[in-house]
């Protein structure tokens, strides 16, 4: 006859060992989903950097462009018609200076140039110029080709003097240089007259510097197709430039049916491998895609699984040896598991798991800890990225919008709240940007920024628009509100003092409102009133002449 006690103990060890394999089941089940919600977001956050990465060199290669453009239309426009053609030569020359400084800022421009209509051309004999930059060494001037008659040949040309807008060609190989490059060409106009095109090219390598340091498991990485005809327009591992274009690969079908449907997440086999991709479209008809085979991204899910099982086995085998005495301390680590498992794949990463041991367990926590830590990491990076200013490094609009409705939430609570807001509007940014140069009015901006974070520290600041910054004052700025104000308006005063150019100087319109809730129902009151008393000092320092 059994005693009570071995009863006891049987049902203890047999009611722990179901629990234990119950777990162990549910876990497998949400680690196995973890491991792929896991892998889509990697796949999708590295797809979000290389996009950025892309966009913003694209942007850079724009605003070159674009800031050459505007200075040879503002150049066109003090050109009288009557004596165009006799200071076309000069214009060109200014053109050319103007042209080199923003080309030699730009990352891996391989060429650029100001090509002027063929009526031009043959009513003046001037052709524009073309420079190069093909071992890298520096910019040099080549001869300038006719161009031709034939749309197709010179669509670097003619599609925007079609348009009429600024255009990003598709790739194409350059028939002078045989350099396989894309180009962002500006159509050029006098008096709504078209005068010609400037362009930059950028070559096939640039593309990839841009991504070829993402990857992901094993052999993850990440490439760029065109959207039109879904041919591969970069590749780490295909040397695409050796083929001939007939030959070169394209994305297969399955890619290309799941891609126009707007699945992001796509699978499909290429050269006989299965892969698991994502893709993002990009401004100028590409797309870039990261891609990895999908048996990396089971591998990892596997291995989990198998660290689980053996967990599993290990916990029981202790729990028949130990019996009661070592369950709780087995079965509590599991459940932290297993509720962090379910944690992750409702998307909530703000925990850590605490048991430290040094057993299957504890490798295991110590892999899930990883795993939250690096996914919180991205997802912090990405908030930066989102929420902060470019140029100034200040917190951005989407950010002071957010700010805002906190307070909102607060006042429409009742909760008892302290705040004032001040707005700062940085006077005659347009007319450095205008005499100087957009340069000149980012070093202007920067230093604006800089004395305000330096004078309200314990404080937000924010960039609302192109020339217009807001500090949330809260606690010790709050209380001491008037002092910072003045203490600002001193120092912005004394570096105007001492400024010897005029982007160097500080000149600031400020306006401060405090927020009293018998007048103001919202916090966006109080920033209506900061703002109307910002215009209010605008104006008095135009009348003083400061």
């Amino acid at each position: 006859m059994r005693s009570i006690r071995a009863k006891v103990t049987l049902l203890t060890v047999l009611a722990v060992s179901v629990a234990i394999v119950v777990t162990t089941v549910i876990s497998v089940f949400y680690v196995s989903n973890l491991g792929h919600t896991s892998s889509e977001q990697a796949l999708s956050l590295l797809c979000e950097t290389g996009k950025n990465n892309l966009e913003n060199y694209f942007k850079s290669v724009e605003q070159s462009v674009k800031t050459v453009s505007s200075l040879i239309d503002a150049n066109l426009d003090t050109m009288e018609d009557s004596t165009f053609n006799e200071k076309l030569h000069n214009h060109v020359e200014q053109s050319r200076t103007v042209f080199r400084e923003a080309a030699e800022n730009a990352n891996g421009v391989l060429t650029y140039y100001y090509r002027f209509d063929p009526e031009i051309t043959n009513a003046t004999g001037e052709k524009g110029f073309w420079y190069t930059n093909l071992d890298g060494a520096g910019f040099i001037e080549h001869t300038v080709t006719d161009i031709s008659d034939d749309q197709f040949e010179c669509l670097w040309f003619y599609t925007p003097k079609n348009t009429g807008k600024p255009v990003w060609l598709p790739p194409y190989v350059t028939d002078n240089l045989d350099e396989y490059v894309i180009s962002y060409n500006v159509p050029v106009y006098k008096n709504s007259s078209f005068i010609g095109v400037v362009g930059i090219e950028i070559s096939y390598h640039t593309l990839g510097k841009q991504i070829e340091n993402i990857k992901i498991h094993k052999t993850g990485f990440a490439y760029i197709v065109e959207n039109e005809n879904g041919s591969i327009i970069y590749h780490p591992h295909i040397d695409i430039l050796s083929m001939p274009e007939s030959e070169r690969p394209a994305i297969p079908p399955e890619f290309v049916a799941q891609f126009k449907a707007g699945s992001h997440h796509v699978s499909y086999t290429f050269q006989g491998v299965k892969k698991h991709a994502y893709w993002l479209n990009l401004t100028n008809g590409m797309s870039i895609v990261v891609a990895v085979p999908t048996s990396e991204v089971n591998e990892t899910g596997l291995k989990i699984i198998g660290q689980i099982t053996i967990v599993a086995v290990a916990v029981i085998a202790a729990f028949v040896t130990a019996s009661i005495l070592f369950s709780r301390r087995i079965t509590k680590p599991l459940k932290e598991l297993t509720d962090a498992a379910e944690r992750i794949n409702n998307g909530d990463y703000n925990f850590n798991l605490e048991y430290k041991e040094n057993d299957e367990i504890g490798a295991l926590t110590t892999t899930v800890n990883r795993l939250v830590t690096n996914l919180g990491g991205y997802i912090d990076d990405l908030n930066s990225i989102a929420y902060s200013d470019a140029l100034t490094s200040v917190h951005n609009k989407s950010a002071f919008d957010l700010a805002l409705a906190e307070l909102q939430t607060k006042i429409d609570n009742s909760e008892e709240v302290e705040f004032a807001i001040a707005v700062f509007d940085c006077d005659g940014l347009k007319q450095i940007n205008d005499k100087y140069g957009h340069d000149k009015g980012n070093v202007y901006l920067k230093n604006s920024s800089l004395l305000i974070m330096r004078t309200f520290q314990n404080s937000e600041v924010y960039r609302i628009g192109g020339d217009e910054f807001v500090v949330i004052l809260k606690d010790d700025d709050f209380q001491n509100r008037d002092q910072l104000k003045a203490l600002f308006i001193e120092k912005s005063a004394i570096v105007c003092s001492f400024a010897k150019e005029e982007w160097e100087k500080i000149r600031v319109s400020v306006g401060l409102a405090v927020y009293d809730p018998e007048m103001d129902e919202t916090a966006e009151d109080v920033m209506i009133h900061a703002d109307h008393l910002m215009y209010q000092n605008k104006r008095e320092r135009k009348k003083s002449g400061k």
